[in-house]
Order: C-alpha cells, then sequence, then structure tokens
C-alpha cells in the first residue's frame, strides 16, 4: 500500500561521516523497510500549493533530509527508516488525503512519524490519521499567526466529524498578525494559545504544554528570519534557532507524541541553507529526546512525591505531583461530584506549584476546570 502513495529519497553517503546518523538509518529504495524493526519513519510531502506565494516549499523535504543525515549520530540505539515522499496529487485534497492514508497506516503500526513540507495546510492530513486511534485528540501547533474565520487547516480540524478533538495550544502566536476574533473563539472553546513574548521568558515552561500532546505541528515562520530566512513571508520576530531546538526536544521527550509534522520550509530563500541544517538540528533534538522518554505519568508507577495546597476563596484543594525520576509536575484537575470520577492529572509546571503554594489558583488549574466542567 506505501508503495503507491511513496517515491524513494536518494541518500548522498559520500557527503557523510563515519559517525553520521545516516549510516544507522534504513531507506525505501525497492522495498518498504522492515517496520517491526523500525521507532520512527520519515516521510516527505512535495505539495505547496496552499502556501500562497511561497509555493516553493514543496522542495522542502529533500533539502532537511539531505543535512539531516549529515549529522552525528546520538547512539547506537537509532531505528530510523526513510520512505521517501509523497507526490503532490491531482489536486490539493489528493495530497491531504494520500498523506491521511500513509500517516494512518504508520500509527497504526505504532510507528513515530516525522513528516517534512509541503505547506501548513497539510496539517489537516496529519490530524485526520488520528481519527481511528484517538478518542481525546491534543494538538500543539507552533505558527506565528492563525485564524479560525476562513476555510484553512485549523477550522477545519476544530470542525471535522467525528469530533476526537480534546485539545490545541497554539504556542507563539503573535498579537500583531492575528485578529481578536479567532483568539476569542479559541478561548470560549477553552482550548489555548500562549503568545511569543510570554513563552520566551521562559522556555521551560513549553515542556508542560508537549506534555500530553499527541501531534505537533511547527510553521517555520515561527522562527526568527534572521535564523531561518526561508520563507517568503518572515518575520522579524519569532523563536530563535536553540530555543526552536529546545522545544523540538520537548516534543521528543513527550511520552504521546506520535507525530510532528514541519512546514514552510522554502529552499529558494534558503540563504547557504540555514534554515535546513536549523531544522535538521530540530530532527536531531526530536530524535534524542524520543530515546529519553520516560513514561513518567502518577499513574504508571509510585516514584513521586505529592503536595497538597490550599487555594484561596473556598476553591478546590490542588493537588501536585513531582516526579522522582524527572523532576517534572503534574497537578489533579477534579471532576465535578457528580461526575463519580476524583479528579484528572495534567502537566503542570514548578510555578504552578509555587503559585498555588502562595494561595492562588494557576491558570492551568483554572483551564482545566473550565474544560472538564463544559
Amino acid at each position: 500500500m506505501l508503495k503507491d502513495f511513496l517515491k524513494p529519497y536518494k541518500p548522498k553517503p559520500e557527503t557523510w561521516k563515519e559517525s553520521s546518523i545516516g549510516h544507522l538509518c534504513c531507506f525505501y529504495t525497492d522495498e518498504i523497510p522492515e517496520l517491526s524493526e523500525t521507532d520512527i519513519v520519515i516521510i516527505g510531502i512535495n505539495d505547496g500549493r496552499k502556501s500562497i506565494g511561497n509555493e516553493g516549499c514543496s522542495n522542502a523535504p529533500d533539502t532537511i533530509k539531505d543535512e539531516f543525515y549529515k549529522l552525528v549520530k546520538q547512539n547506537s540505539k537509532i531505528r530510523i527508516s526513510d520512505l521517501g515522499s509523497i507526490s503532490a496529487g491531482d489536486t490539493f485534497e489528493d495530497s491531504i488525503s494520500a498523506l491521511n492514508d500513509v500517516s494512518d497506516f504508520l500509527l497504526r503500526e505504532n510507528i513515530t512519524l516525522i513528516i517534512l513540507g509541503g505547506s501548513q495546510e497539510l496539517a489537516f492530513g496529519q490530524y485526520m490519521a488520528y481519527q481511528k486511534i484517538c478518542k481525546n485528540m491534543e494538538y500543539v501547533c507552533i505558527t506565528p499567526e492563525f485564524d479560525l474565520k476562513n476555510d484553512n487547516f485549523l477550522r477545519k480540524i476544530c470542525t471535522f466529524k467525528p469530533n476526537y478533538l480534546f485539545n490545541i495550544n497554539i504556542l507563539g502566536y503573535q498579537s500583531y498578525l492575528v485578529e481578536s476574533d479567532s483568539i476569542d473563539v479559541l478561548q470560549k472553546l477553552y482550548f489555548e494559545s500562549h503568545r511569543l513574548g510570554n513563552l520566551k521568558k521562559d522556555i521551560t515552561d513549553v515542556e508542560p504544554m508537549l506534555r500530553n500532546a499527541d501531534m505537533v505541528s511547527i510553521n517555520t515562520t515561527s522562527i526568527k528570519q534572521a535564523d531561518a530566512p526561508a520563507n517568503a513571508s518572515g518575520n522579524p520576530n519569532g523563536f530563535s534557532g536553540e530555543e526552536m531546538c529546545q522545544i523540538a526536544w520537548y516534543a521528543g521527550l513527550a511520552d504521546k507524541i506520535k507525530s510532528l509534522g514541519i512546514y514552510e520550509l522554502n529552499p529558494i530563500y534558503d540563504v547557504c541553507g540555514q534554515t535546513s541544517k536549523l531544522v535538521s538540528q530540530m530532527l536531531w533534538y526530536f530524535v534524542d529526546g524520543f530515546y529519553n522518554r520516560k513514561n513518567d505519568n502518577p499513574i504508571l508507577h509510585n516514584e513521586f512525591i505529592k503536595y497538597r495546597c490550599t487555594l484561596a476563596d473556598k476553591q478546590p484543594e490542588a493537588v501536585f505531583y513531582k516526579s522522582k525520576l524527572s523532576d517534572r509536575w503534574w497537578m489533579e484537575i477534579p471532576y465535578p461530584d457528580s461526575y463519580g470520577e476524583h479528579s484528572i492529572l495534567t502537566p503542570c509546571s514548578y510555578n504552578d506549584y509555587l503559585m498555588a503554594s502562595k494561595g492562588e489558583m494557576p491558570d492551568r488549574f483554572w483551564r482545566g476546570l473550565q474544560k472538564i466542567n463544559m
């Protein structure tokens, strides 16, 4: 089935060092690599038709791969297969359907998927692939701007039937690029959005936002243009290259994330291949995080310290858990009494605990209460 959609990537081992990661990877040539011996699959999709003025992003997958396979391997445990790229269909909807079919097959094989676009609109196909495997989908979208009024990938995700979407978390949006109506709609749905400036104050706060995610998509224009020039509509402000690599590592570390999509890189504007090199380094950090996953959750083991905090104004007690394995934090969100369930656990940060220890309700705690009382 996969062969019907994919054309092989041609690796360039003559550009690799002896220690390069490419030597540990399997590549689709005549036959699809053995998926039972694969942890991570990398695919490209060569369609930029919905990226207005930036259609050259269709050529990004191979340029990113060329740089990634040169990088030095983290360890010898890596099991990565490159299945090539999906060619653009007769229509953009055909490309979405092909990405859905390929991603659906691989996700049901319990493989973690890296998708290299292509237009950010392809994230809809990435999302559709979860409908058979996920009941309460959590999606993190890293982008400088979003719009929920027009017919685009984000609106399609929000309105898709069957509805298996539990949460959207938009990271790094820039206020002067986003209409207030779109932010209001997200808030009414109790979805989350976080401004670039707030996240840059402490990039470690991104980690709990990614920890429960099932899917992540990254628009490369969320990286400031000085660090990532490969887009016709780049932004002078954005995450730095270092910050984005740290975010990619957090995404790899997150136990639930099954797919990472990176979109909108246009090689035509990529001075000295700078953006392709940066994205390849983001992939390196994602892979490194993946192989350092802890399966760390208070439900799974007892290596936790429990803290109780009394909040002001007769609010519910806040209960926190700190992992002895990773120093990461979770908090309980109590269900209403009528539900018959005690609470759900949600990732949080040390700063949330500090706020609660002073009797103040953390924003994350409040949003959790609103969502389960919808």
